[in-house]
């Protein structure tokens, strides 16, 4: 989109471990999200987006590069994209575009970062002001009550949080921005609301855990058992509910925090008349358990909703308002759409669709289908955590994520590879080991009941296979594009 003629500035605020359900324009009545609601008002929310990974690496390499994990092996935490993969930020910066990145990277190596970006602010993977891990003597692991839920942060420490730090990064870029200047793409990364669960005590403490909506059953009899075995080897079974509880409460609080540091981003654009100038976009990398089913965190090769389905929302100036899209739409699409409004022609081959048109309100799709993938199969011993490649340090007993470490050491197939494909009233998970998956979302929405040995539902099974099948064959590679 060119306004005056210009093209139009981009801030995107990205947030890591977001779920779509914890935003009040997502229909959560408990939660206090008015700069994502002022959003949602403002422009387009997308009811229905999904990731293409369950963990942080492998969707945001599908996030830029627009390939589906299993095109270039972005499943690992340890498989950066590198200086030789495209990415849609570079095309930015080609065509001119001053892009400022701030905040919690982990998909690009330091050469590729330097070719995408004019200018960045990295964040080391950190909760405390210190940038040291987590101090875990103040979660007694195998007492019997791990968990991630962290004592509350002095609200003094709010000032000293990276995540801050970087929002006023963002905000003093826009405060010296003069109109005139190359476009911008300002994108502020966020580490929050990734367990664990702690934040300044004022956050800490917002939502009452008993006002909250009943969390999904614990008791796992329909699900696959890697959600059970992850529950025994943290112990879970010795923590109590109001633990569990009290952990989806402080991750409302860390959600609070997110809008608040969305809003003074788009304070900023107003007081420096920015914001009929440019779309802003945010959206998160994948969601998190937050004390459903007795869980926290996430799993490399787990589908459901909680994990998969983030918030999209989507404000173009004049455009329409308050716009409601319920057609399902995968992160891959918001590059591409981005593109589209810069008039900027992609330099590499990508499986993502642009939203223009349902931003400008045309028809929607009713069998759109999306696809999610993640895992590992026990021949990729590269990939599993808790290896000395890397994450050596994350193998003692004291560690916050030791019990995560233990499992895909001890109990390898329970991070095996798996795809899910998700159609408007059907989800189907397939696995290279354990458990696969179906679920009639028009009637199970909490996804409680699995189908997929029913012999009442093998047609549709054998349907959704072959879609998935073709889906594969569709997209197993890229073929570079010569260098021009």
């Amino acid at each position: 989109m060119i306004t005056g003629g210009r093209k139009m500035n981009v801030l995107f605020f990205f947030t890591d471990e977001m779920r779509a359900d914890v935003l009040r324009c997502y229909g959560n009545q408990v939660s206090k999200t008015p700069n994502y609601d002022w959003i949602a008002k403002e422009g387009t929310c997308f009811e229905n987006t999904y990731v293409a990974n369950p963990v942080c690496v492998g969707s945001r390499c599908s996030l830029l590069t627009g390939w589906y994990p299993h095109v270039n092996g972005h499943r690992s935490l340890l498989h950066f994209i590198d200086e030789h993969h495209p990415n849609f930020m570079k095309d930015f910066k080609d065509a001119g575009y001053n892009v400022q990145f701030y905040g919690k990277n982990h998909c690009l190596n330091d050469e590729a970062s330097r070719q995408s970006f004019t200018k960045s602010l990295g964040l080391k993977l950190a909760w405390r002001k210190d940038n040291e891990v987590v101090k875990t003597e103040k979660l007694p692991m195998f007492s019997g009550r791990y968990h991630m839920l962290l004592e509350p942060m002095e609200d003094e420490e709010l000032e000293e949080m990276t995540d801050t730090k970087m929002v006023n990064a963002g905000v003093d870029f826009l405060n010296h921005y003069q109109k005139g200047e190359n476009p911008f793409f300002l994108f502020v990364s966020l580490n929050n609301p990734h367990a664990p669960y702690t934040i300044p005590k004022k956050y800490y403490d917002m939502y009452n855990p008993d006002d909250l909506p009943e969390l999904r059953r614990k008791d796992l009899e329909n699900k696959p058992a890697f959600m059970r075995i992850i529950r025994e080897y943290s112990h879970f079974e010795k923590v109590d509910d109001d633990i569990f509880r009290k952990c989806a409460a402080v991750y409302l609080g860390m959600v609070k925090y997110c809008d608040n540091m969305l809003g003074r981003l788009i304070e900023a654009l107003k007081q420096n008349r920015l914001l009929e100038d440019t779309i802003i976009v945010t959206s998160s990398d994948h969601g998190d358990w937050a004390g459903d089913y007795g869980l926290v965190e996430k799993w490399p090769n787990a589908f459901d909703d909680d994990l998969t389905k983030v918030p999209l929302l989507i404000r173009v100036p004049n455009s329409l308002k308050e716009h409601k899209v319920k057609q399902l739409v995968s992160e891959l699409d918001i590059f591409p759409t981005l593109l589209d409004y810069a008039g900027i022609k992609a330099k590499h081959d990508h499986f993502g669709k642009s939203l223009r048109n349902l931003i400008d309100g045309e028809k929607e799709t009713e069998d759109a289908v999306v696809y999610c993938e993640g895992g590992y199969d026990v021949r990729e011993q590269q990939c599993f955590e808790g290896t000395e490649r890397d994450y050596n340090f994350l193998m003692r007993p004291e560690c916050i994520y030791y019990p995560k470490m233990l499992i895909q050491q001890e109990r390898q197939e329970c991070v095996c590879r798996g795809t899910m494909m998700r159609k408007k009233n059907w989800k189907l998970i397939v696995r290279t080991n354990g458990e696969n998956e179906l679920y009639n979302l028009e009637v199970d929405a909490k996804e409680e009941k699995n189908l997929y040995y029913n012999p009442n539902y093998k047609n549709i099974v054998c349907e959704m296979k072959n879609q998935m099948l073709d889906w594969y064959l569709q997209t197993s590679d890229v073929v570079p594009r010569l260098q021009e």
